[in-house]
């Protein structure tokens, strides 16, 4: 990771939902925490979701449980919707996301 700095923005809904209207983000659109991946906890999110956001450290374990799936999935087809950005600057999972 780079030793460069960002100030952080917290990652909550209410934070996040604050800065997009100070972007000018229309209130049709707005940030949401999900408890879960289970189909019962994803029901209870506002419909319809256009992205999930999942901000979380890459550990050791992290690094070799996906060393694994690449193995097991080789072939699949990924969705070309599918974004993933590893962060190299401390503190800016908030503002990327």
């Amino acid at each position: 990771m780079s030793s460069e700095r960002w100030i952080p923005i917290e990652s909550n809904p209410t934070v996040m939902n604050s800065f997009l209207r100070k972007l000018g983000v229309s209130e049709d659109w707005e940030v949401n925490d999900v408890f879960g991946l289970e189909e019962e906890l994803l029901t209870m999110l506002p419909q319809p979701v256009l992205a999930l956001l999942m901000l979380f450290p890459i550990t050791e374990k992290y690094v070799e449980y996906a060393k694994e799936l690449i193995e097991k999935n080789e072939g699949a087809t990924i969705s070309k919707k599918v974004f993933y950005m590893k962060q190299t600057i401390s503190n800016a999972c908030g503002t990327v996301a």
